[in-house]
């Protein structure tokens, strides 16, 4: 029996290119002067990156201090007087480029704490800035009003439920406000 016939195998030898010092560094110039391109097209695009933690987008209010919304409490002033605040709405948005969104719609007075408290018409604010997530944490980092520092706030993510102190100053006193948040799919 005789061996079985083999296809010849290709011979390969490198290409040595012979180029002179201008040439070479006209070469290098443009290795290196590409690099970036190719290092950045194969970057993810951070708008479109998931982030670690927690889901992004819209979360709603639903407790604050531990009742529903819309929440009220009275909170004494100077003496006879009572500050009166409403708790209508808040709204926290969560961007996937660390950016994020927090809008209140509330109602407060200063009131004689004998009289019945008179509905103000509602306000609205809105706070925005950057976020980081570091798992169960969330600081963010509002942009700051002109002339004014900025203060980090941070919330405590338990679950897919986002815990947020905000301390409120009623006159010279702090009130702190405990408000939980759920993710709300159905909002912007």
């Amino acid at each position: 029996m005789a061996p079985p016939e083999t296809a010849p195998r290709s011979l390969r030898l490198p290409v040595v290119l012979s180029l002179s010092s201008s040439h070479r560094r006209a070469a290098a110039v443009l290795v290196l002067g590409a690099l970036p391109l190719l290092v950045a097209a194969h970057r993810p695009d951070e708008s479109r990156a998931p982030r670690a933690g927690i889901t992004t987008g819209s979360y709603v209010a639903v407790l604050a201090n531990g009742q529903k919304l819309p929440w009220s409490t009275e909170v004494p002033a100077v003496e006879g007087l009572v500050h009166w605040a409403r708790l209508d709405l808040a709204v926290l948005r969560l961007n996937p480029n660390g950016q994020y969104t927090l809008s209140y719609r509330y109602a407060q007075e200063v009131v004689d704490r004998r009289a019945r408290p008179q509905m103000p018409p509602p306000r609205d604010e809105i706070s925005v800035g950057r976020y980081s997530d570091r798992g169960r944490t969330l600081t963010f980092v509002p942009t700051p009003s002109p002339g004014k520092e900025s203060r980090r706030v941070t919330a405590q993510v338990v679950g897919a439920d986002i815990f947020l102190d905000k301390t409120v100053f009623v006159g010279e006193r702090p009130f702190r406000v405990r408000l939980l948040f759920r993710r709300d799919p159905s909002l912007w």
